[in-house]
């Protein structure tokens, strides 16, 4: 079935809360074809066409999660640690030990990770995916403040050298000639020439003879070649001060923007200051990725949703002939094996009430739960599964979009009703839940298929991990934020010296500055080919590493799976149904998770048979889920 661009009518709020003060608009109850105008076909005696779907809570506006992502863009190399690192290498060498390494800014953090979100998510060429636990528009932002800042930075530098080859033409000449001769003596092709005059008499002659050559040109030259040495005597620290001066600034500013995430601050920037730009496309973004389609892959051998986590957990499938319950278990036993079995109208239904009945338990988990504690942040929606193959093609929408205009809504309405087979995009129900400050996500879909008189129950459980420590960084407070107030200025020498031995390099090499720096983002730059991506997958953790996280996630799916299949069963004796089949299954899946005498929920089965694969060009491999 092709992805339609049809309007759905309001979807079902989730909280009253969360519909308390905004206006209500009169819009159509009943899908209508956005060509014709009409309204779809039902078919007659069975239930009208589905008007409303299980629409998802608001994303958070403040957690962990955000406030690290967005301040990582604006960390810095900390060069008082690579001044560490440096003399330990040299003791290394000394010692005769394998030398460690320089620690510098990885892909998740810093400039880097501004550079990757704004070229895979903001100024992406294919919609963005869904985003658990966090919202986008604040990440982006500072993502944006990050790029403005180093071209700032890098205007200022290159401001300040052109002003001192302005003023001092003949010193900046003097120290660039120096620091080309210098390159050559020092380097191969120097130490070439110099073994070579000395290996005989005639190679010394011939390079005595260069060098005397050499000073007579430069002979007359004297009075000038002085004066260009007096002068970059004046230049040299002229730049050391200007350069040093630039990154002070430019980590004064980060740390200024890292304050502004403190947790304190109960409002966080969505929108860049004088970036229109920019903020129409974040407000298309805020928009679009609260749409309720998702993108499928396969990884190793295992089936994922882009975004709903890298660790994603082998299905649960359920199949099950429908007949008629028996007072007889051997009966009924008999009965599904011979697959005689006639239903009466009042035990016949569909998969879509089936998926509601589903929901409704499911929405329990929200309120207080008797004699225990309900499931944090528990949200239950609808999502759309659709091939990764077509995500690049479906629409972003625009600045206009509102949020109850959803291009896929009506496809996802009526995806359950029809026959399953030859649908490349799919309903799935979706009970997610968010702990630990939104470093956790536990996403379970469920997707029922009804078709032959057999009805196929599939779950799916994904979990987004905490982020990497690079990701997550977090404003300083009191003595610590006063002690990197008080290193910044041996940080901005520190920076110095790295911009001066990147340029050594360069012109040693024969680039000009403004080739080098191109080549140097383009190599940084990743190309954006189209596939779905998420920027919290991108700075996640493949598992839970902690303890109690781990505990925490194998619990919250098992308690989201039993619920699932405990309402499919008691949706099937409501209707008259033998269930005995599909309690069978439904155990011997639960029991993947849960074993031993004091009920401890792990991730293998009883008999070690299930294993997790390992995907491909993922950030770090999955652990294999043994039994």
């Amino acid at each position: 079935m092709p992805l339609l661009s049809w309007k759905a009518g309001v979807p079902r709020g989730r909280t009253p809360d969360s519909d308390a003060g905004q206006k209500s608009e009169p819009v159509p109850q009943i899908p209508v074809n956005g060509k014709t105008g009409r309204p779809l076909a039902y078919v007659p005696g069975q239930r009208p066409v589905r008007s409303e779907y299980a629409r998802r809570d608001p994303a958070p506006s403040s957690n962990s999660v955000i406030r690290g992502l967005a301040g990582s863009v604006h960390e810095r190399v900390n060069r008082i640690m690579q001044a560490q690192d440096w003399v330990g290498r040299w003791q290394d060498k000394i010692q005769g030990r394998p030398q460690r390494p320089i620690r510098g800014l990885d892909e998740f953090t810093g400039e880097p990770l501004a550079q990757w979100a704004l070229t895979n998510v903001l100024y992406a060429r294919k919609r963005p995916v869904p985003s658990f636990g966090f919202a986008l528009a604040p990440v982006l932002t500072h993502s944006v403040a990050a790029r403005r800042q180093r071209r700032l930075r890098f205007t200022l530098l290159l401001a300040t050298s052109l002003y001192m080859a302005s003023t001092h033409p003949l010193g900046l000449a003097a120290l660039v000639l120096a620091m080309l001769v210098w390159q050559f003596l020092t380097g191969r092709a120097g130490r070439a020439v110099i073994r070579w005059g000395f290996s005989a008499l005639v190679p010394t002659v011939l390079l005595a003879a260069a060098l005397l050559a050499l000073w007579t040109f430069v002979k007359p030259h004297q009075p000038m070649l002085r004066d260009a040495v007096v002068e970059s005597l004046i230049v040299a620290p002229y730049l050391l001060i200007g350069t040093t001066s630039i990154h002070l600034l430019d980590r004064l500013a980060c740390h200024a923007y890292m304050q502004s995430l403190r947790p304190s601050r109960t409002q966080l920037a969505k929108r860049p200051f004088l970036a229109p730009y920019a903020a129409k496309k974040i407000t298309s973004h805020e928009v679009s990725e609260q749409w309720q389609s998702i993108a499928y892959r396969r990884e190793g051998n295992v089936d994922r949703f882009v975004g709903a986590g890298l660790d994603s957990w082998m299905r649960g499938a359920t199949r099950i002939q429908l007949t008629s319950a028996r007072t007889s278990d051997e009966e009924e036993d008999n009965l599904s094996a011979t697959g005689a079995f006639d239903l009466d109208a009042s035990q016949k239904f569909e998969a879509d009430e089936l998926l509601d009945k589903v929901r409704d338990e499911l929405e329990e988990l929200r309120g207080a739960l008797v004699e225990t504690h309900a499931l944090p942040n528990c949200d239950v929606a609808e999502f759309l599964g659709v091939p990764e193959s077509r995500w690049k093609s479906l629409g972003q929408g625009g600045g206009g979009v509102s949020k109850s205009e959803w291009p896929e809504a009506t496809e996802m309405c009526t995806e359950a009703r029809d026959a399953p087979t030859g649908h490349f995009s799919r309903r799935y129900l979706a009970a997610q839940v968010i702990a630990w400050d939104g470093q956790i996500v536990v996403t379970v879909f469920a997707h029922a298929a009804l078709e032959g008189n057999t009805l196929h129950f599939v779950t799916r459980p994904h979990v987004q991990a905490p982020l990497t420590p690079s990701a997550n960084v977090t404003p300083a407070k009191g003595w610590d934020l006063a002690r990197k107030l008080a290193e910044a200025p041996l940080h901005a020498v520190g920076d110095t010296v790295a911009l001066a031995a990147w340029a050594y390099t360069a012109v040693g090499r024969g680039l000009g500055l403004l080739s080098a720096a191109t080549t140097a983002a383009a190599a940084v730059r990743p190309r954006d080919d189209g596939k779905p991506v998420s920027l919290r997958e991108h700075c996640g953790r493949a598992t839970t590493e902690d303890m109690h996280q781990t505990e925490d996630v194998q619990r919250y799916v098992s308690i989201l799976q039993s619920r699932m299949f405990s309402t499919v069963s008691a949706f099937l004796a409501d209707h008259g149904l033998a269930t005995g089949d599909f309690k069978r299954q439904a155990i011997a899946i639960t029991q993947n998770f849960i074993s031993g005498d004091n009920n401890q929920v792990n991730t293998g089965n009883m008999g070690g048979g299930m294993q997790q694969g390992s995907a491909p060009g993922s950030p770090a491999n999955r652990t294999e889920k043994a039994g």
